[in-house]
């Protein structure tokens, strides 16, 4: 073992000894520094769940025997309709009840619960609640709502998972939002030139993986810093698809004319009532998408691979002393990421809507990054993040289409926002990987 090695060894040693010792100080209450944080983190948390049950508890009394109006397609969309009223003073009833349990069990539980999930179980109810309540007696119908929930989660969920890959290898991938944005071009042009449906997602899977390669040759060897480098190249590629979709794509249709990938109808299970339509007969992308989410958490946190993946993103010391070749594995991690990203933006353009339109990402790239923060660096969080997020625009899209007299922006913000309550660690400690971002010498 060379001196060079040795030296970051100990190194790595009095670090994780001081942290460590930092985190068994005893106070006089007889729990550790690190503990009294998280306890008191918990008393934050179970105050701001309290005035949630508070406001919704005022919100059911002033509203209480005003019927929302909802309506389900039963076969098929477009096909025989059905709809009901609730009241939606009963719907602000129970977010009261959930938000108090949430209260009461956060403050005797501790750090123990779960917050996260519960928050997960409690925002697609507070959307619906919301949307009941702005909709003033309108009919809504459900189906629509609720599949668009899922197609916007689509792009963004993948995107999220790219983003925990890289990540969790010690790499900021914050340059999603590019590679959306290269992958739905590419994907349209290679799909209006073969006319084979199933050559877009490849084309724009293998322009992610190379953008991908690109920022990683940045960050690993030149040791460009990685948030300027992704920024560089999220703004180099909203220049160069608009000046392509401008100088070609606009004057030459016929490369913008891709074979759409429109939705499958699962035999037998599409053909249920109601909930056929809905979740059975969906795009492609989806199922894909949630065979993703399965696999990824599996490869993650059960195999050698994910151990591997993980210790270099926390401790690439460590990781380096026991044979691991940490830079080779943050290269593959960010081709990983760079295929995921590039296939998820195919969806963009291939997913019904016609084509490629000029920055027609939209920002998606940007929510799958917050996706991840908001689900801890796990696909499964950050996946129930993106349908949140989904649920959110979808409710916005439906007011204004309806002409619901109330600024959609308002209502789509109120993810951000959370975001950014969980970001800023106001209700809870977030944190990603320790050495994501930092350069690594092999040694």
């Amino acid at each position: 073992m060379s001196a060079k090695s040795a030296k970051s060894i100990r190194k790595g040693n009095v670090t994780t000894s001081k942290a460590s010792n930092k985190r068994t100080q005893v106070a006089p209450d007889g729990l550790s520094v690190e503990a009294q944080k998280g306890k008191a983190r918990a008393r934050v948390r179970a105050f701001v769940f309290s005035v949630f049950a508070v406001l919704s508890g005022v919100m059911a009394s002033g509203i209480w025997g005003v019927d929302g109006k909802f309506s389900f397609w039963v076969d098929k969309v477009g096909g025989t309709e059905v709809s009901f009223t609730i009241n939606v003073g009963l719907i602000w009833l129970a977010l009261t009840l959930v938000f108090a349990v949430m209260a009461v069990r956060q403050f005797f539980n501790g750090a123990a619960f779960r917050w996260r999930r519960a928050i997960g179980l409690a925002a697609p109810l507070l959307v619906f609640g919301l949307l009941a309540r702005l909709l003033d007696g309108t009919t809504a119908n459900l189906t629509v709502f609720l599949t668009n929930t899922l197609s916007f989660a689509i792009p963004v969920g993948i995107g999220a998972i790219a983003g925990i890959v890289a990540e969790r290898s010690g790499f900021l991938n914050i340059a999603v939002e590019g590679k959306l944005l290269v992958g739905a071009l590419v994907g349209s042009v290679v799909s209006s030139i073969t006319g084979v449906a199933f050559l877009g997602p490849i084309g724009g899977a293998i322009s992610g993986a190379l953008i991908s390669l690109f920022l990683a040759i940045l960050g690993l060897r030149y040791k460009v810093d990685q948030i300027i480098a992704g920024t560089v190249i999220n703004i180099g590629a909203v220049g160069i698809t608009s000046v392509i979709f401008q100088r070609i794509l606009q004057p030459y249709r016929e490369f913008n004319n891709p074979v759409n990938i429109d939705p499958i109808r699962i035999p037998l299970l599409s053909d249920i009532p109601v909930i056929g339509p809905i979740l059975f007969s969906l795009s492609p992308y989806f199922y894909i998408a949630l065979a993703l989410v399965l696999f990824f958490t599996y490869m993650i946190f059960k195999t050698r691979w994910g151990l591997r993946l993980r210790s270099s993103g926390e401790l690439p010391s460590a990781a380096g002393t026991v044979g691991v070749d940490v830079i080779k594995l943050r290269y593959r991690a960010m081709l990983i990421a760079g295929l995921l990203a590039g296939f998820a933006g195919t969806f963009i353009s291939l997913g019904g809507t016609g084509g490629f339109a000029e920055n027609s990402s939209a920002g998606k790239g940007f929510i799958a990054l917050a996706a991840v923060i908001f689900g801890a660096w796990n696909p499964i969080y950050a996946f129930g993040a993106a349908l949140t997020f989904g649920m959110a625009s979808s409710a916005a899209s439906l007011l204004a289409g309806l002409g619901v007299k109330f600024p959609p922006q308002i209502l789509g913000s109120v993810p951000y926002v959370v975001t950014i309550i969980v970001v800023a660690g106001l209700i809870g400690r977030v944190r990603g990987p320790a050495s994501a971002g930092q350069p690594y010498d092999q040694g």
